[in-house]
């Protein structure tokens, strides 16, 4: 039976904490750019960021630097599924963080006052509900790899 999400995440590997922190960095630098929380001349953004946002690209990227570091041996179908979770997650992520009015298709279903008075107020609702899938991814890689990893023996 697995333990807590915590404690499996105090017996992972140090390494595993230094893969991470630059597939996070990265991670954050494809959600921010874009939705320019990370400041860019290359996209403009008429809304202003919420300090929310910031807050929901930090936790996100962090949980996507931390499911692609656990690194699993054995089955690669079950992998390759959990990768396409977190990629999910990051999406639904850049979903809750980007700007409004900046995404065509929120437009295009809404309208610009749509998006500013129906889809600015649940940003926030999506942003949990990407931190909702990739804990979810997290946990269940954790599972996975609590199943595939080799326990040290206990002390005597």
């Amino acid at each position: 039976m697995p333990g807590s999400t915590l404690s499996q995440l105090r017996s992972l590997p140090g390494r595993t904490y230094l893969r991470a922190v630059p597939i996070a960095l990265v991670a954050a630098v494809v959600i921010g750019v874009p939705a320019d929380l990370i400041d860019t001349p290359i996209f403009g953004r008429p809304v202003p960021v919420r300090g929310i946002d910031y807050l929901i690209l930090a936790v996100t990227t962090a949980l996507i630097g931390l499911v692609f570091a656990i690194r699993l041996d054995g089955e690669a179908e079950r992998d390759e599924a959990q990768q396409t979770r977190t990629v999910w997650g990051g999406f639904v992520s850049f979903l809750a963080v980007g700007c409004p009015v900046c995404n065509q298709m929120v437009v295009a279903l809404v309208g610009v006052s749509g998006a500013l008075s129906w889809w600015e107020p649940v940003q926030p609702l999506v942003g949990l509900l990407a931190i909702g899938l990739l804990l979810a991814a997290l946990r269940q890689r954790l599972a996975t790899y609590e199943l595939t990893s080799c326990p040290l023996p206990a002390r005597v």
